[in-house]
């Protein structure tokens, strides 16, 4: 039987390892072990026991609904507040950790933390430095069409007040993206300009990180979105099963309802037609004051009342408290 090494043995072997007095490849008697023959080895290859898991598993089915939404209601919302067309464009959507994600953010120009109430956890909007610059340009008046000037430095703390306005409307936009699934009431608590400050999440983290490419005339860059993925696990079977005819149904309606409510309050001329006349552009031409012109007019028959050009009511003239009146006898059809 062979024995056993108690924690002090194995502590002074993985010693003598780490400093070179024992060369992992020989055995016991000293000698390096003979390798196998040509094309008779097996190739082996190294595993990390932590990160051992498939990428692919963190994968949210339908979950690029919500930020196609984002992506669309963003447009909108930057386009409102510099008063420019931008456009944001939803790119790839991928499975990391947070370490991962942290280590290639050189270029990031400003990494702002927004809470996700009630869920768990924060999330991260990334700016990178060409779109940090140039957004600080236009909303200081620069048109979206002449070159930026992107510099070599860190983002400023005025700089980075100004851009930290733009990723509270990003917070209230997915807000509103996410409103089918769940209320979130998200918002910037913090941004930075150091990725090595950041330490919201643990370095083995899984998260799902968006890319989202941004165009202001002659201006592109990139807004990188960061979720912890255990934020938006409660969600998966949910948007797996319903997820796009939920959204579906849940916005239709809700664009019915407003249309409806802006038909109702848009104003429009109603007039009451007694009889009509055609006259050419000479007669007009030729008119004086004191002039009388002759309409064809029934005085018995009904009078047409007309919404904007369409005829949509007979009516029975009158006269009320001195005033010229119609009264609506019947509802015509005709011009819907």
């Amino acid at each position: 039987m062979e024995r056993i090494l108690d924690q002090q043995e194995i502590d002074e072997l993985l010693s003598a390892f780490e400093e070179g007095q024992i060369d992992p490849v020989q055995d016991a008697a000293g000698k390096t072990p003979a390798g196998p023959a040509p094309g008779q080895g097996k190739q082996v290859s190294g595993i990390d026991l932590i990160r051992g898991q498939n990428y692919s598993r963190w994968r949210i089915a339908n979950l690029d609904v919500v930020f196609n939404s984002f992506a669309r209601y963003y447009s909108i919302a930057l386009s409102n507040s510099l008063q420019q067309g931008v456009t944001v464009s939803k790119g790839e959507v991928t499975s990391r950790f947070f370490e991962d994600f942290i280590v290639q953010q050189e270029d990031a120009g400003l990494l702002g933390v927004f809470s996700l109430d009630p869920l768990k956890g924060n999330g991260l909007l990334v700016f990178d430095k060409r779109l940090c610059f140039g957004l600080v340009e236009v909303m200081l008046g620069m048109s979206g069409a002449q070159e930026y000037k992107i510099f070599d430095r860190e983002v400023s703390a005025i700089e980075a007040n100004l851009i930290r306005s733009l990723m509270s409307e990003g917070c209230a936009v997915f807000n509103r993206s996410f409103a089918p699934l769940e209320e979130l009431n998200t918002g910037i608590t913090r941004v930075e300009t150091n990725r090595r400050l950041l330490s919201i999440l643990a370095p083995e983290t899984e998260v799902i990180q968006v890319t989202f490419s941004v165009r202001l005339g002659s201006l592109q860059g990139k807004v990188l979105m960061v979720i912890p993925y255990f934020s938006l696990e409660p969600f998966k079977d949910r948007l797996r099963d319903e997820g796009l005819q939920m959204l579906e149904e849940k916005e239709a309606p809700n664009w019915a309802r407003q249309l409806e409510s802006e038909l109702r309050s848009i104003e429009i001329s109603v007039s009451a037609v007694w009889g009509e006349t055609y006259l050419t552009v000479e007669e007009i031409l030729s008119m004086r004051k004191g002039d009388i012109i002759s309409i064809d007019y029934d005085e018995a028959a009904p009078v047409r009342v007309l919404a904007g050009e369409k005829p949509k009511f007979s009516a029975r003239p009158g006269v009320k408290n001195g005033k010229k009146v119609v009264r609506l006898v019947q509802q015509q059809f005709q011009g819907e």
